[in-house]
């Protein structure tokens, strides 16, 4: 009974593996609402009838694990072969992603399902919001225009090149362009100038903590822009600088996903300490630093 429940028919899989890409929103929200209810179904489907626990109950991720490592069955294989259709179709629309994400519960039925996380994880990625980014130390601060952008190291490579700062072109077409081509041969590693911060780490003088002081409140390079917490409508990005030597081999989950981060308004002196005071709590004198434009630079 549980295989005729997820097994699509055969007609159902030809439609599916044609889908054009410019499905309409309506369209994308039945489909990803009937993937929600046949994740659920199996979900419930497959608990024992004595209703005993898990058998890590007391530790979700080794639970995970756990049946991550069991062996593959009909019901894995037509969800690999289901999220991985919805993946590809999503990569080509943020239309078709904003109308996913407003399907309820499609999110929470992906996280409880190993085999959905990378269409999770794509639904994760911020789609048309507004990154604030700070730099305590120099008082400058800027606000981007952001899509398709999945991790802070991609962030950082098209915001210096959104500032017309030196970015080698093969990093920025690597960061931004659908199925980038990669020059055979050629270096993809850069050493990235700034530390991310989140907001938390800012100190009431409105300075940041400098070398691995703070480092807990670090923003890693590999993690989704999401975990860049959203303060007043708007995600919030400090920048310091960096510990040690930070490099990153360009890469990124979704290839086949365009990305974009555009200047929309830099701030003045007195616009930045006006918002550091505000994520302090304190006054934040305003100083007139000289600008320093550093360049990201290609490793050897």
């Amino acid at each position: 009974m549980l295989a005729e429940l997820v097994r699509p028919r055969a007609g159902a899989r030809a439609a599916t593996t044609s889908r054009s890409p410019t499905d309409s929103a309506h369209s994308i929200r039945a489909r990803l609402a009937a993937l929600r209810d046949e994740l659920l179904a199996a979900r419930g489907a497959t608990r024992s009838r004595w209703r005993e626990p898990a058998l890590f109950f007391f530790h979700r991720d080794r639970q995970l694990q756990l049946e991550a490592a069991r062996p593959a069955s009909p019901i894995g294989e037509f969800l690999d072969e289901r999220i991985a259709c919805e993946v590809a179709a999503l990569c080509t629309s943020p239309e078709a992603r904003h109308a996913a994400r407003a399907v309820p519960g499609l999110r929470e039925a992906l996280a409880a399902a190993p085999a959905a996380k990378p269409l999770a994880a794509l639904l994760a990625v911020p789609d048309d919001e507004i990154v604030l980014v700070l730099h305590p130390e120099r008082r400058t601060g800027y606000r981007f225009a952001i899509r398709g952008v999945a991790t802070a190291n991609q962030f950082l490579v098209l915001m210096q090149a959104a500032l017309d700062e030196p970015v080698p072109s093969r990093f920025v077409r690597a960061c931004r362009d659908a199925d980038p081509c990669v020059p055979a041969g050629v270096p993809m590693v850069a050493t990235l100038p700034h530390q991310c911060f989140r907001p938390a780490a800012l100190r009431p003088d409105g300075t940041l903590p400098t070398g691995f002081d703070g480092c807990d409140r670090w923003l890693w390079g590999w993690e989704p822009l999401e975990s860049a917490p959203r303060i007043d409508g708007e995600r919030v990005i400090l920048l310091g600088e960096p510990a040690f030597s930070q490099k990153w081999e360009v890469e990124r989950a979704f290839p086949a996903m365009a990305a974009s981060a555009s200047l929309e308004s830099a701030l003045n002196p007195f616009q930045v300490a006006e918002r550091l005071s505000r994520l302090t709590g304190a006054d934040v004198p305003v100083h007139l630093a000289p600008v320093r434009r550093p360049a990201l630079a290609a490793a050897a």
